[in-house]
């Protein structure tokens, strides 16, 4: 796939895009909005990412869709105690979240204590009423060396996430295209069937450093969004959006 092209990266962003509303303050309309959003004419994104308190609200909204609902736990300080982020977990998967995304205690990480984030990560993992992700966010940006990078990486998938998200965007230290780099090459030589998530895309040329690095590591086959997310608010939509809309007066 070319990526230089502007449609096909446009059309590429908005199926694997993970469309997000966590601010402070959200009320329903907002995530209405959101969901609504969700669903553009020229086809749907992933998924939405929400407050977990309206995940049933998104769930009905989306209904009929395949716009997967994703919430999150321990975020966005990555710093509360494991039997809590569990019932977070759990609380989200019995409202009706498709997946949830875990912000690993990465504090643990750099003072070398790995009992837990694995404890966190595997709580999180077995719910019961859990379908399908568990998507654990490293904060890469906070974590010192490559070698932590790869190291946290590892443990997650040795502890049950089918995903790793590279970081929140909430932080003073944010990710940069090396760590997920890092990231998806622990994910193809350890576990193949682990996903990606780029967390915290702010423009299209955001999007395409990480599609690129994506298809080098995996494959592009690889990018389909049971594999792939980009994460990103309504600032890279319009932009992609825009993008189409050219395109289609000018066909």
């Amino acid at each position: 796939m070319a990526f230089e092209d502007r449609r096909k990266l446009a059309e590429k962003v908005l199926e694997v895009l993970e469309l997000t509303h966590l601010a402070d303050g959200s009320t329903e309309q907002d995530i209405l909005a959101l969901c609504e959003r969700a669903r553009t004419p020229f086809g749907d994104v992933a998924a939405v990412c929400v407050p977990a308190r309206y995940v049933s609200l998104a769930r009905d909204a989306l209904r009929g869709s395949r716009v997967a609902v994703a919430t999150v736990a321990n975020w966005p300080r990555g710093r509360s105690k494991v039997d809590y982020v569990a019932a977070e977990a759990e609380i989200a998967f019995f409202e009706g979240a498709d997946e949830v995304n875990v912000v690993l205690p990465w504090r643990s990480v750099k003072s070398r204590d790995p009992r837990t984030p694995a404890s966190m990560v595997e709580e999180c993992a077995r719910q019961p009423n859990r379908k399908q992700f568990i998507k654990v966010t490293l904060e890469a940006g906070e974590l010192d060396t490559e070698e932590l990078v790869r190291e946290a990486a590892r443990n997650a998938m040795d502890c049950g996430a089918e995903f790793l998200e590279t970081a929140t965007g909430k932080t003073d230290h944010r990710a940069r295209v090396e760590h997920a780099r890092m990231i998806l090459e622990e994910i193809r030589d350890h576990r193949v069937d682990g996903g990606f998530k780029a967390g915290h895309m702010e423009t299209l040329d955001d999007c395409r450093a990480h599609l690129e690095i994506a298809a080098e590591v995996m494959g592009e086959d690889w990018i389909t969004p049971d594999n792939f997310r980009l994460g990103g608010g309504t600032r890279v939509l319009d932009e992609l959006l825009a993008v189409l809309e050219k395109e289609k007066a000018g066909a």
